[in-house]
């Protein structure tokens, strides 16, 4: 299977959207597998694994802001000192 065919695999294939909870559940699954083949991965491709999941739930958390958020609280939050300082 290729780039493109997987892509097209992951945005037309059916799921129950009850199964999860959210993102938080999706990103959860996605650990499950992981954990499944990471016997059979290098410590690179694990990373690399772990990298775009971080990146995947980053995206999703923006994503959940801006639509809680107004853009005068999103502002307000990126302006606080970071946890610890």
């Amino acid at each position: 299977m290729d780039h493109s065919e997987m892509m097209a695999r992951m945005i037309t294939q059916p799921v129950t959207p009850a199964k999860f909870d959210g993102w938080d559940g999706v990103l959860s699954a996605l650990a499950d597998c992981l954990l499944q083949v990471q016997g059979k991965l290098s410590d690179a491709d694990v990373k690399r694994f772990l990298d775009v999941g971080a990146l995947v739930y980053r995206t999703c958390c923006q994503d959940e802001a801006r639509q809680r958020w107004t853009p005068e609280e999103m502002a307000s939050y990126h302006r606080k000192p970071p946890f610890g300082a």
